[in-house]
């Protein structure tokens, strides 16, 4: 978090409008895990008032960006700053990926417009909610009772007996260890962000969203585990399989 010099004068009225800050709705709807989350227009709906009753002015910019050698841009940083009357002020940044969209047939496609634009709200909502207080919690419900875990790993064979060795012959070396097969991999992926509870339809769900309409095929399950691995949290795997589903709307 960055600040003025002194924000003493600024931390009376910074109390007072944390206090007053409640209510907060989870509007956003995610139609894939059947769950609610907070937009940024239901944060901003509630703080505003709250805060220009106690001097204080909200302000949101693209603070920076990075880019590929060829110009693509990759991320965008947001700052969100708070600005007292007294002339003190605090801010905060998020780095937020721009992820590029992908067709029905898995094919990447270029980072547009739309998709800058979703990584910058992103930012603007978590910079926000991170200076504030407010929580980000989204409950998918995928861990309600009855749901069949669909990574276990297969039953291991029986040992074969081994024929008696020579006396004088050296120990086998131990065998390689297995290339895990890309369902292994897409399930590892929804274990880490959804949790083992995840649903068989869940997980089918996940990979119609962000693969497209597209039969299953080990390239297509490789594929959703990569994008997968690029969120830290499932606050950000559900962003991304939303904006894969609008961006599948629009094309």
């Amino acid at each position: 978090m960055f600040h003025s010099e002194s924000i003493a004068s600024m931390a009376k009225d910074l109390v007072k409008a944390q206090a007053g800050i409640t209510g907060v709705a989870k509007d956003g709807n995610n139609p894939i895990f059947r769950s609610k989350y907070i937009t940024l227009d239901s944060i901003l709906l509630a703080v505003r008032p709250v805060l220009s009753q106690y001097n204080i002015f909200l302000t949101q910019s693209v603070h920076d960006y990075s880019t590929t050698a060829d110009g693509v841009i990759t991320s965008v940083t947001v700052r969100t700053s708070l600005l007292h009357s007294s002339g003190e002020w605090i801010a905060n940044e998020v780095t937020v990926p721009v992820n590029p969209a992908v067709d029905r047939n898995g094919k990447v496609q270029a980072v547009d417009a739309h998709r800058i634009g979703s990584s910058i709200t992103y930012g603007r909502r978590y910079s926000l909610s991170a200076l504030l207080g407010i929580g980000e919690d989204d409950d998918d419900g995928n861990t309600a009772s009855g749901y069949q875990n669909q990574s276990q790993a297969p039953q291991q064979p029986l040992k074969q007996p081994q024929a008696p060795q020579p006396a004088q012959s050296k120990p086998a070396p131990p065998p390689m260890p297995k290339a895990k097969t890309a369902l292994e991999l897409f399930n590892e992926q929804v274990d880490r962000l959804y949790g083992k509870e995840a649903s068989k339809s869940d997980r089918k769900g996940i990979h119609s969203a962000i693969a497209g309409d597209v039969a299953v095929t080990p390239e297509s399950l490789k594929h959703v585990a990569e994008c997968l691995a690029e969120c830290k949290t499932q606050a950000e795997a559900d962003d991304l399989i939303v904006e894969h589903m609008k961006a599948m709307e629009e094309a």
